[in-house]
C-alpha cells in the first residue's frame, strides 16, 4: 500500500488543455455561479462542469458557442479564442483572409 501511496504522489499532475484552460480564465472573469452560466446557456449542468474541469474533452462546436457566447457572454473574439482552444473554426476570419 506504501508504494502505491508514493506512486501517486510522484505521479504528475494531468495537464490542462487549452480549452480547459481558456474556460476557466473567462470564468474567473465572470460574477455568475456554474448553474447559472449552465442555465444561461441551455445546457446540462453537470456537462457544464465537466467542461470546466476538463474531465469532458470533445464538446461540440454548438455546445461551445452557447457556452461562451450565452453563459459566459463573451464577446465574439472571445468566443473566437475557445473555439479555437479546441480545434474549431472560428466564427468570424481574420480580416486578412476577408
Amino acid at each position: 500500500m506504501t508504494n502505491a501511496l508514493s506512486a501517486l504522489r510522484r505521479s504528475p499532475a494531468p495537464s490542462v488543455s487549452p480549452l480547459t484552460e481558456a474556460l476557466q480564465r473567462h470564468r474567473a472573469d465572470v460574477d455568475k455561479s456554474q448553474a447559472d452560466i449552465a442555465r444561461d446557456a441551455w445546457l446540462d449542468e453537470s456537462y457544464v462542469s465537466r467542461l470546466f474541469s476538463g474531465e469532458r474533452t470533445n464538446p461540440s462546436r454548438d455546445a461551445l458557442i452557447l457556452l461562451s457566447a450565452f453563459g459566459l457572454g463573451l464577446s465574439v473574439p472571445d468566443t473566437d479564442e475557445i473555439l479555437l482552444a479546441a480545434d474549431y473554426k472560428q466564427l468570424v476570419l481574420p480580416q486578412s483572409l476577408r
